[in-house]
């Protein structure tokens, strides 16, 4: 069906508003996907991948039942989406609150009623990773018999032994069409793309992930138990790009015409001398003193997050290194740097602050409370996108939480309490922000406690350098601190 058919139809039922039209790389992209029942729409943030796959699935005639996996906060932004983009009727159930037992029983229920009252709609389910292979919820998707199943942000699926992917992998057998949309399918290591195509189409990488990696990987360490590098990535690709369609944000930006984005700032924060002395002692010995109590790291990994807590105000200490850590305060140089930070923007305009730690949340709150602006969270405790959107003010999200399927275009300033360790969570993020229906050029700015672990995180991520990559292949550089 073509646009224009699509306009008069929705025109003559008098049900639906006008769309804009299709971008060329989303018409590319929904012709790929009708030619290719099994396919990955490796479509960069922003591209339009959504509205690809919805509009794939209204123009199949023999697709009924729908199944949407999707991280939990993207769980609303389907609904609108469809809202927004569909082009015939349908009906939506979309699981956000309650036991898994609970959704299961409403799942059964609503197929019964819901089938016979709407027999020409689509039905669309919508749910996320971490429900969707729990019982009894698997057996009753398994019973519900869907034609289509989607796999939103799919990177969610690459471990390949862990429960949802093995889930997905039987589950993508029974299905007739299987579509995989993520901006960053190999998000970590061209080995993630396993879990993602053991779902699509198993006869392209197999069914034994030992196998795969020993194909592609190359193991090193004790026992050979670590990849230590890549081989064969060519072949590689060219089996990924067999199914899989793919677009840039460079591809379409000129013809989107996305406001240019300010250059990042750097806002430097300088860290209490004891504090500092602490890091110093942890990263030389992997063990501190801090406030009458001591800070334990056993391997490279926790030694940075533990620098990182350092950074951000506070840490887990012991009374000694075989006791459980107490959180304890430490300084609130970055609280205040936020704190002046947030004087500069005018009142209750959509502001967004990214964090990694609930303890950065709650500076974030404080620091906007003590300012008497509103304040919001977007995290795994809460979600509050909406009445932030509603009510402006600052949003403070929680980076897992936030980085994937949320338009947070209303803002154009962005701060980063703190940094991700991943590459692709970060890039994920600012996409948030600077995609198609931003109007303004978008501020970033990085709070960064100087001579810490800070600098070295936030030069890796300018780098285009996953730290923890860098970590495990011994190229990330612990020697900031003088």
């Amino acid at each position: 069906m073509t646009i224009d058919e699509i306009k008069q139809k929705k025109n003559q039922r008098g049900e639906y508003n006008l769309m804009v039209d299709r971008w060329q790389n989303q018409e590319e992209a929904m012709k790929f996907a009708l030619e290719h029942p099994h396919c990955m729409l490796d479509m960069e943030m922003g591209t339009g991948k959504t509205r690809v796959a919805i509009d794939t699935v209204f123009a199949r005639k023999d697709s009924h039942r729908i199944l949407v996996v999707c991280p939990k906060a993207v769980v609303p932004v389907w609904r609108e989406n469809l809202t927004k983009f569909a082009t015939g009727e349908w009906v939506c159930w979309d699981m956000q609150k309650g036991s898994v037992a609970r959704k299961a029983g409403g799942l059964v229920h609503w197929y019964q009623h819901m089938g016979e009252e709407h027999p020409d709609a689509k039905m669309f389910v919508i749910i996320n990773y971490d429900s969707v292979w729990r019982h009894p919820m698997n057996t009753d998707i398994l019973l519900t018999g869907f034609d289509t199943v989607i796999l939103d942000e799919s990177h969610r699926a690459k471990a390949a032994g862990s429960k949802v992917s093995r889930y997905l992998a039987m589950l993508g057998r029974r299905v007739t069409y299987r579509m995989c949309l993520s901006g960053t399918p190999m998000a970590n290591s061209p080995l993630d793309v396993y879990g993602q195509y053991r779902f699509l189409d198993p006869d392209i990488f197999g069914t034994n992930y030992t196998n795969f990696r020993d194909e592609y990987a190359i193991m090193g360490g004790p026992e050979r138990r670590f990849v230590v590098g890549f081989k064969n990535q060519n072949r590689l690709n060219d089996k990924f790009q067999s199914i899989a369609y793919t677009c840039r944000m460079s591809d379409i930006a000129e013809r989107i015409k996305l406001p240019d984005s300010l250059p990042d700032t750097e806002r430097m924060v300088t860290l209490p001398a004891k504090d500092m002395k602490a890091m110093k002692d942890l990263n030389k010995e992997f063990i501190a003193e801090c406030r009458d109590k001591v800070i334990t790291a056993n391997n490279v990994l926790t030694k940075m997050l533990r620098c990182q807590q350092i950074t951000s105000g506070f840490c887990y200490a012991q009374e000694n290194p075989l006791d459980e850590g107490d959180l304890v305060e430490l300084n609130t140089a970055k609280e205040d740097a936020l704190t002046d930070l947030l004087k500069d923007i005018s009142g209750n305009s959509h502001t967004v602050v990214f964090c990694v730690f609930k303890h950065d949340l709650d500076a974030v709150a404080r620091s906007a409370s003590a300012l008497g602006v509103n304040h919001r969270e977007l995290s795994g405790r809460v979600n509050q996108l909406e009445a932030w959107k509603s009510s402006g003010g600052v949003l403070a999200v929680q980076i897992q939480a936030g980085a994937e399927g949320v338009d947070m275009t209303l803002a154009n300033h962005a701060i980063y309490y703190s940094l991700p360790h991943s590459l692709a969570l970060y890039n994920q993020s600012r996409a948030r922000l600077y995609r198609p229906g931003q109007k303004r050029p978008v501020h970033f700015v990085h709070l960064i406690a100087g001579n810490t672990i800070d600098e070295s995180m936030y030069r890796a991520l300018q780098r285009k350098e996953d730290v923890i990559r860098s970590i495990k292949e011994g190229t990330f550089d612990f020697g900031y601190m003088k």
